[in-house]
């Protein structure tokens, strides 16, 4: 799994739940969209966790080349606030799931139990 977020302790406390709880384990981590795009390259991830404010303002061609590059990637958009709209829209643009971060912690066993049989 790749984690992708501006916040080095939110990656930090992710990847603690991640491991301790989930045991999932997590092949790298990014501070920026190029950063988690170069991890991605090289730890081929099964899934990421990509924090909604690295994609917010790229062009949709740049997130569509991004998307294209890695077929096979399960990604997680995370998202600072819920809502219906958001969900959709991300759903809409990218085909993405989505979890809260302030539920990150909920959100993500029922997401990873859902997702591990396909990244097996």
């Amino acid at each position: 799994m790749l984690i992708a977020d501006r916040s080095p302790h939110f990656r930090e406390t992710l990847r603690r739940v991640l491991a301790d709880y989930l045991q999932c384990v997590v092949v790298g981590e990014a501070g920026t969209l190029a950063e988690a795009v170069r991890l991605a390259r090289s730890s081929h991830p099964a899934v990421a966790l990509l924090d909604v404010d690295l994609v917010i303002g790229q062009p949709p061609t740049t997130l569509r080349r991004v998307a294209d590059s890695f077929p096979d990637l399960q990604v997680l958009v995370m998202l600072n606030e819920d809502s219906v709209d958001y969900r959709r829209a991300v759903a809409e643009r990218w085909g993405y799931a989505c979890i809260v971060k302030d539920e990150a912690e909920n959100e993500l066993a029922r997401v990873i139990s859902a997702i591990r049989p396909v990244a097996a």
